[in-house]
C-alpha cells in the first residue's frame, strides 16, 4: 500500500524518519530509499507499506507532479466556490433574470448590432457598445468602421447603468425599484433616437449648404444626389444578430419590471 508522506529527518547521523497522517515511520539509505537523490527534510516522498506497517520503500515525489496536483487542487477549489456562487447568484436574482442580462451583455458587447457592407468585398461589424463611440464622438466613425472607436464617454457610463439597473430591487425594497427593468430597454431607445438625430441632422447641413450653390436646379440636383446617397448608406447597413438579442432581453427584462411593479402595487 502506498502513502504520501514528509521526511522529518534525513539519514546523515542514523536511520531517516517520516510521517504519514501524524505517524512517524523510520527509515534507512540503504534499506528503503529508492532515489540517486539524497532524502532531505521536508521532501515530500511516496511510501510502500508493508501488511504491518512497516515502511518498504520511500520514493521522491518530482516536483513537477506536486506542482500539477497543487493545481488540480486549486481548480477543484476553484470550482467548487464558483458553484457555490453560482447557486446563490441563481437563488437570490432567478435563472431567467440573470440569462436575460447574460442575453444583454453578449448582445450588447459581443455579437455586432449592424453590419455595414462598405464594398462588394468588404463588410464591418459594429457592436452596440462601438456605436456608442460613435454616438459620443461622430468625428470616430470612420475609426470604428476601421475596427477601433473612440471612447463612448457619458454613454457608456450610461451603458453600465442600464445593464445593472435591472438588480435594483435587491438593494432598494421600494416597488418602484422595479422598472429599473425597463432601463435596458429605453436605453436602447435613446441610442437609436441619437443615431436618427444624428442621421437627419447631417442631411440638414448638406442641403443647407446645396441652398448657397447656384440656382434652383443646381440646388435640386444637389438635394437629388444626397437622397440617393442616403439610400444607399441605408441599403449598406443591416441589423445584426447583436441588435436582436439585445432587443428581446431588454423586452424581457421591461415586461418583468414592469409586471412586478403593479404587483407590488396592488
Amino acid at each position: 500500500m502506498k502513502n504520501r508522506g514528509k521526511i522529518l529527518r534525513d539519514t546523515n547521523a542514523g536511520p531517516g524518519l517520516l510521517s504519514i497522517a501524524l505517524e512517524q515511520y523510520p527509515f534507512t539509505l540503504e534499506h528503503h530509499w529508492k532515489s540517486d537523490v539524497p532524502p532531505k527534510v521536508g521532501m515530500v516522498v511516496e511510501v510502500a507499506l508493508d501488511a504491518s506497517g512497516a515502511v518498504l520503500t520511500a520514493t521522491p515525489v518530482a516536483e513537477s507532479q506536486l506542482a500539477k496536483e497543487q493545481a488540480e487542487q486549486a481548480m477543484k477549489a476553484a470550482k467548487a466556490r464558483g458553484g457555490i456562487l453560482a447557486a446563490g447568484l441563481v437563488a437570490r436574482f432567478g435563472v431567467p433574470t440573470l440569462a436575460a442580462m447574460a442575453a444583454l451583455v453578449v448582445g450588447w458587447f459581443v455579437l455586432n448590432t449592424v453590419w455595414i457592407q462598405v464594398s462588394s468585398g468588404y463588410g464591418v461589424g459594429m457592436s452596440f457598445w462601438a456605436i456608442l463611440g460613435v454616438v459620443n464622438s461622430p468625428n470616430g466613425t470612420m475609426a470604428a468602421l476601421n475596427g477601433g472607436g473612440g471612447s463612448s464617454g457619458l454613454y457608456g457610463f450610461l451603458c453600465i447603468v442600464a445593464l445593472l439597473a435591472p438588480l435594483t430591487p435587491q438593494v432598494w425594497s421600494d416597488r418602484r425599484a422595479h422598472l429599473g427593468g425597463l432601463l435596458p430597454l429605453a436605453f436602447m431607445l435613446l441610442v437609436a433616437y441619437m443615431v436618427y438625430h444624428g442621421v437627419s441632422d447631417g442631411m440638414q447641413q448638406a442641403r443647407g449648404l446645396a441652398g448657397g450653390l447656384g440656382d434652383a436646379s443646381t440646388r435640386r440636383m444637389v438635394d437629388e444626389m444626397g437622397q440617393e446617397m442616403l439610400r444607399a448608406a441605408l441599403q449598406a447597413i443591416s441589423i445584426g444578430a447583436g441588435a436582436y438579442l439585445a432587443l428581446l432581453a431588454s423586452l424581457y427584462l421591461a415586461a418583468k419590471g414592469v409586471i412586478k411593479f403593479l404587483v407590488a402595487k396592488a
